[in-house]
C-alpha cells in the first residue's frame, strides 16, 4: 500500500480529533474538475493526483477524486467508505455538500450491490434538505435501495414524495410502476407507466416497464426485472 493510501484515514482522524472540517471553499474548482476528467482514461494517475492534493492541506476536493478513482478501480466498497468519511467532515453549515458526498456514497453502495449501506447514506443525506431542489433526486436514489432490498413499500412511498416535490418526472414515475406492480398494484402501476410513457415517448426503458406491468397483470404475478 502506498503512503498516499494511507493519508486519508489519517487526515481524517485528525480532523475528527481536532474538530477541524473540510469545507465547501475546498472543492477545487477546475483543479478538481481536471482530476475527475483523468479517472476514465487512467484511475491509478487520478487517485494519486487526488491525494497528492489533498496531503497539501486536507483539500476536499482533492479526496474527493481520490475516493472516485478507487470506485473506477472496483475499489467500490472503500471509495464509499472514504466518501462518507467526507461527508462526516464537511462543515455541518454546508448540508448542501454532505448531501452530494453522502449521496455519491450512496450510489457506490448501490454499484458494490450493499442495499442496506446505500439507503443509510442516503437518508443521511435527506437530513436538512427538505426544502432542496436535490430533495426529489436524494429520494428516487433512496427508493433504488429499498427496491434492491425487495421493501417495495417504502421505495413508493419516497417515489411519491419525490414526484410531489417534482410531478412528472419520468424516472420516479418509471420506478414507481416498478414498485407497485410487485405489490400487485397492477392499474396503478400501468398508469404511472403510462404517464412515463407521454413524458418520455422516446425512451425505450418506460415501455419496457409498461409490458412487464401489463403481463404482470395478465398472469398474477409481478415480472422480476433485471
Amino acid at each position: 500500500m502506498t503512503i498516499a493510501a494511507l493519508l486519508l484515514p489519517i487526515a481524517l482522524l485528525q480532523a475528527a480529533d481536532t474538530g477541524t472540517v473540510l469545507h465547501s471553499s475546498d472543492r477545487g474548482g477546475a483543479r478538481f474538475e481536471h482530476c475527475v476528467s483523468q479517472i476514465e482514461n487512467d484511475a491509478e494517475s487520478a487517485y494519486e493526483e487526488g491525494m497528492a492534493w489533498a496531503a497539501e492541506g486536507q483539500a476536499l476536493g482533492g479526496y474527493r477524486c481520490a475516493a472516485m478513482a478507487l470506485i473506477a478501480q472496483n475499489r467500490t466498497e472503500e471509495g464509499a467508505r472514504r466518501l462518507e468519511s467526507l461527508a462526516t467532515a464537511v462543515n455541518p453549515n454546508d448540508p448542501g455538500l454532505r448531501a452530494e458526498l453522502f449521496s455519491q456514497a450512496g450510489n457506490a453502495w448501490l454499484l458494490d450491490r450493499d442495499a442496506g449501506h446505500a439507503r443509510s447514506a442516503f437518508t443521511r443525506a435527506l437530513v436538512g434538505m427538505d426544502a432542496s431542489p436535490q430533495r426529489a433526486d436524494l429520494l428516487i436514489d433512496r427508493a433504488r435501495a429499498y427496491a434492491m432490498e425487495r421493501d417495495y413499500r417504502h421505495a413508493e412511498e419516497d417515489l411519491s414524495g419525490a414526484l410531489d416535490a417534482r410531478p412528472n418526472d419520468p424516472l420516479a414515475l418509471r420506478l414507481r410502476a416498478s414498485a407497485r406492480m410487485h405489490q400487485n398494484a397492477f392499474e396503478l402501476a400501468e398508469a404511472d407507466a403510462l404517464a412515463a410513457t407521454r413524458i418520455e415517448p422516446n425512451n425505450v426503458d418506460n415501455y419496457l416497464i409498461l409490458g412487464h406491468v401489463r403481463e404482470s397483470a395478465r398472469t398474477g404475478t409481478p415480472v422480476e426485472e433485471q
